[in-house]
């Protein structure tokens, strides 16, 4: 496995990919072994983020690793396992929203507060293409929100709050 490259704003062409909105992931494409190595890789990457830039990752998406697809990966705070979302569409349940702190592996040195729903639903697919309907609250509903801005080209510092 090999550790991908993570960008970061402090280069003008590295915050240019970072800000491109992603495209889907065809079925066809996920099927691919040099997709699947892919994915293999960028979760490496999110595993050893701290050799790179000396942060612990919560989460990494595809784009800050020069990739515009929609995949991120998130570390699921209960189980303490990553998690991949591939074509993750989110729905907030409700209306109650929290304010925390946000880093970010793209934006080094850098935290703000950010805005978010506290409980969402999400529909993605898994790594076999399976499709998979799941619920997150507080701090794994603020990575899965945080990392599919990413896909979005939105990053945290265009979202934060006083």
């Amino acid at each position: 496995m090999k550790q991908l490259k993570i960008l970061t704003i402090e280069d003008p062409k590295e915050e240019e990919v970072l800000r491109t909105p992603s495209i889907k992931v065809t079925p066809e494409e996920l099927k691919t072994e040099e997709f699947q190595k892919f994915l293999d890789n960028l979760l490496h990457t999110a595993l050893t983020s701290e050799e790179q830039v000396g942060i612990q990752s919560g989460g990494i998406s595809a784009p800050q690793v020069g990739v515009n697809k929609k995949v991120i990966y998130i570390l699921d705070y209960d189980t303490n396992e990553f998690e991949l979302l591939i074509n993750p569409q989110i729905q907030n349940i409700g209306t109650k929203t929290n304010i925390d702190m946000e880093g970010c592996l793209s934006i080094p040195n850098v935290e703000g507060n950010v805005e978010r729903y506290s409980k969402i639903k999400v529909k993605y697919m898994n790594k076999d293409g399976n499709t998979v309907k799941r619920r997150f609250n507080n701090i794994n509903a603020r990575v899965v929100q945080h990392e599919n801005d990413h896909l979005e080209g939105i990053l945290f510092i265009d979202k934060t709050v006083d």
